[in-house]
């Protein structure tokens, strides 16, 4: 029983320590994440920016190119960019939301089993290291009753076997 508690214990413990790592690293990239959109975001706005100024020269282009064929104006490759540009933003968003989701299981997982260690005073731990050192007694103690059972055996001549 005692060896099962401390097992459950160092599990629950590294349980614990590997969530904590977890939504430690979740939040590190969720901030990533919305840094590199916050980025994109401000891209964005630069691009709509010239795109205005592209706008206007691509009319007057558009108006003395139209006579020498099919030439593709600033409005479309702006077009291309913004479409290519708003498709990476969603899946930047659809990371971030992922990973928020995770993280908020994790985080509930750590509170809940805070929560549980929070049950286990100090008292406990104390009547934990008392049982360990009572075990470590007892296995002394039948190393010795031991010993002296092969000597026993010894002196009468009987046959001494370990597993009994």
């Amino acid at each position: 029983m005692y060896n099962e508690l401390q097992k459950r214990y160092v599990r629950e413990s590294k349980k614990n320590k590997e969530q904590s790592e977890a939504i430690k690293n979740l939040t590190i990239k969720i901030h990533e994440l919305e840094h590199n959109l916050q980025e994109q975001r401000q891209r964005i706005e630069q691009l709509e920016c010239k795109k205005v100024s592209w706008k206007t020269n691509a009319v007057s282009e558009k108006r003395s190119r139209t006579s020498e064929g099919g030439i593709t104006s600033h409005r479309d490759i702006s077009e291309e960019k913004e479409s290519c540009c708003s498709k990476y933003l969603e899946l930047l968003l659809k990371e971030i939301k992922k990973l928020k989701k995770e993280n908020g299981k994790l985080s509930a997982e750590k509170r809940a089993l805070k929560n549980e260690l929070a049950g286990l005073d100090k008292e406990f731990f104390e009547e934990v290291e008392d049982l360990k050192h009572a075990v470590q007694e007892c296995l002394k103690l039948n190393y010795e009753y031991e010993k002296c059972l092969k000597q026993i055996s010894v002196m009468y001549g009987l046959p001494f076997t370990a597993h009994l």
